[in-house]
């Protein structure tokens, strides 16, 4: 029986091991013979660090966490990224029809706008396959998740990673717009032949958004922040972050509005976050200032058609609310500053 170490990956990629001294020791093989060591031992970390180390890495996988938690309570209300649904819709029906003529048609959605997008061919079931564009067909979410890996990624500076994040928000979108565009040949190939005009034929459709939405998007924006990581140096910057982290001296705040006017961007986000807080007002206002007899008429009533109202009322204030909170989230950031203080910087 080989006594063995627990094992752990330290900074720079190799096997560390907690020996009874309390120090970390850096090996290549985890476990020592009878007698003889099969490791190199080099790179002492001491436990305190280490437990910085693992602390900070525990932070920054709850912040992301909390990061795609945010965005999925964000888009709970239907519509929430309209704008974008718009664009996504019109570009899509337009790009099919011009690879192959006739394919799709933009229609309103039973919730109002123009966002429903129906594939056309004489050998789908009724001739007709409709599709929704939601909050999540928009591609926002993965491109909200890639930038928090890329945000929280301790490299570079916010100016160079809001850059990278520009062109990584095109690709995203191109991507996006190409998984949408191949459900049409993909709904054809599944009505081909004895199956045309079967119900459920365009069923490969379904299954491609289905693990597209499962595991495909995920696969993509981990080999794309990995290629983003390898082709910037990132992983330089990473390993002088962990080399100073044992000079943290925890987080300050500067809620100073001295030299307000020298700091544009300090300027520019508060008063967009003074913008969102009054237009999230004016919206919550109109809202609750309507007629709303027929909400209260719906209390206790199931029906398609109180649920339609009903949905769009709850809709309406939970904009409002959301936008509220972003703005003053927003503004809060802009006021206190926060900032890490390290040892090696001079106050």
């Amino acid at each position: 029986m080989l006594p063995c170490s627990l094992l752990f990956f330290n900074r720079s990629l190799f096997m560390f091991a907690l020996t009874s001294s309390g120090q970390i020791q850096t090996v290549y093989m985890g476990c020592r013979g009878m007698g003889e060591s099969s490791g190199k031992a080099s790179d002492d970390i001491p436990f305190p660090e280490f437990v910085q180390m693992l602390g900070a890495v525990f932070v920054l996988v709850a912040v992301l966490l909390f990061g795609e938690v945010l965005f999925r309570w964000f888009i709970e209300p239907a519509n929430t990224l309209l704008p974008i649904q718009l664009i996504e819709a019109w570009l899509w029906s337009n790009i099919s029809n011009l690879i192959w003529p006739g394919s799709a048609e933009l229609v309103a959605h039973q919730t109002g706008p123009i966002t429903q997008v129906n594939l056309l061919h004489p050998t789908f079931y009724g001739g007709v396959v409709p599709l929704y564009v939601s909050d999540e067909c928009t591609g926002l979410h993965e491109l909200f998740f890639l930038g928090m890996m890329m945000l929280l990624t301790p490299s570079f500076d916010l100016k160079t990673k809001f850059k990278h994040l520009g062109i990584a928000s095109l690709i995203v979108f191109i991507l996006n717009l190409v998984r949408l565009v191949v459900l049409y040949p993909l709904a054809v190939s599944g009505c081909e032949g004895m199956n045309g005009g079967i119900f459920g034929c365009e069923s490969p459709l379904f299954e491609f958004h289905d693990f597209v939405l499962r595991y495909g998007s995920l696969i993509v924006l981990v080999i794309g922040w990995t290629i983003w990581f390898n082709i910037t140096d990132a992983r330089k910057g990473v390993r002088e972050f962990w080399n100073r982290l044992p000079q943290l001296q925890g987080i300050s705040y500067h809620s100073s509005l001295d030299g307000l006017n020298s700091n544009p961007p300090r300027v520019a986000s508060i008063y967009f976050s003074l913008v969102l807080v009054a237009i999230s007002i004016i919206y919550y206002v109109s809202t609750i200032m309507k007629d709303t007899s027929s909400v209260e008429a719906c209390v206790n009533t199931i029906s398609a058609t109180c649920n339609r109202i009903t949905a769009e009322y709850e809709d309406a204030i939970g904009i409002s609310l959301r936008l509220f909170l972003i703005g003053l989230t927003i503004f809060m950031f802009a006021w206190i500053q926060p900032r890490l203080n390290w040892l090696d910087e001079e106050e």
